[in-house]
């Protein structure tokens, strides 16, 4: 995800080049200002946050000063420069950015609020303002629907991202769950293991918590308070920014450990696939392997992910994890891309050892999931 493809990629300081070197590929919020951005009198919201996310994406590894005005918020979101004018001119009334001394009416430049060392601001990719190759940005595609509350909702998200092996949202804050009728079901146990089906298909989703009241309606009945919630999430999905990942937890409540994820498409077909797939392909084989003559047990199963684990643990989960399609690379990103490799890695490593076992008649070792040091 390279932030780097605009005309306005210019220095933005001595020697620093937008797009270029560290922070290239993401930029930051400070979350009192982006609370602040939705209080302040505007004519506009909309254009009002649109324009600050623009400025920011223009800035360096600093995440203050920035080259990018009117120009780019036509560019990159279709907002008209007198429009965009009009939005910067309110952010300049409301402090959150200045002009710079080597600002000119023909070269602008703006320095943004610094953000505070103690603070956890949200990070955005650059890549959400600029695009991907020939796409239209989400930045645009969400200014486009005209709801100033879709684009709070995007940002919000991506301040709930949590730095574990998912690099995900919170399966409490959003997810896509099992169907009531479909909790987790011991199929049958061997030696020690026991094997589980989980059904994600003809599923929900769930979501709480202060982002989701936040959308609320104040005007409606009890009963389609939520609805402009599930619209904006709807919306979204439509757009192409959030997605949702399968995943194995270690239990079926809020806050269960994930496991590692698993690829729907395994359950159908067997051929090439990523890592993910051939984990699934690895984990549904090591059932069959286990279930021997008990075969025709498993085709009442035909769309359960069958999960192997060792007897002494509780029942596992499966969810839907909301996933941001263009991601920050942050060194965070990075590092749950590490944990997550490496869980898979470990299943892999364990089910294929388990499906050779059984092979063999061996139902006694344990399928080891410590992660090495």
């Amino acid at each position: 995800m390279d932030g780097s493809a605009s005309h306005e990629a210019e220095s933005v300081g001595a020697d620093r080049v937008r797009g270029k070197g560290r922070g290239g590929n993401f930029f930051a919020i400070d979350r009192a200002a982006w609370e602040r951005l939705w209080e302040v009198e505007t004519g506009n919201r909309l254009n009002l946050v649109t324009a600050y996310i623009v400025l920011l994406a223009g800035t360096g590894s600093d995440h203050q000063l920035s080259k990018w005005s009117a120009k780019a918020c036509e560019q990159h979101t279709g907002m008209g420069k007198p429009r965009a004018k009009v939005a910067i001119d309110e952010l300049i009334q409301h402090g959150f950015v200045a002009h710079t001394d080597r600002s000119t009416k023909l070269y602008p430049q703006y320095r943004l609020q610094p953000i505070p060392l103690d603070s956890d601001p949200i990070f955005l990719p650059v890549a959400l303002v600029t695009g991907i190759e020939t796409e239209a940005s989400m930045l645009r595609r969400v200014r486009e629907t005209g709801d100033a509350l879709l684009l709070r909702m995007l940002v919000d998200l991506y301040g709930l991202v949590q730095l574990d092996a998912t690099f995900g949202v919170p399966i409490s804050a959003l997810s896509q769950t099992p169907p009531d009728a479909y909790p987790a079901r011991k199929v049958f146990e061997i030696g020690i293991h026991s094997v589980w089906a989980l059904r994600l298909v003809g599923g929900s989703k769930s979501a709480k918590g202060d982002w989701a009241a936040y959308h609320r309606s104040k005007s409606r009945s009890k009963d389609g308070a939520w609805e402009d919630f599930w619209a904006r999430v709807a919306m979204l999905e439509k757009i192409g920014a959030v997605w949702y990942e399968a995943w194995i937890f270690d239990s079926e409540e809020p806050d269960a450990e994930p496991l590692f994820p698993v690829d729907p498409a395994a359950l159908y077909h067997r051929g090439e696939g990523d890592d993910v797939y051939q984990l699934t392909r690895t984990m549904l084989d090591a059932a069959a392997n286990l279930a021997e003559e008990r075969s025709n047990l498993l085709e009442r199963y035909g769309i359960d992910m069958l999960v192997t684990l060792a007897q002494h643990r509780r029942a596992p989960g499966i969810r839907g994890v909301a996933r941001m399609r263009i991601e920050a690379d942050t060194p965070g990103r990075r590092l749950s891309y590490y944990k997550r490799r490496t869980q898979i890695e470990i299943y892999e490593a364990g089910y294929t050892q388990i499906a050779l076992d059984a092979l063999r008649g061996e139902y006694s070792r344990p399928m080891n999931t410590a992660t090495p040091q």
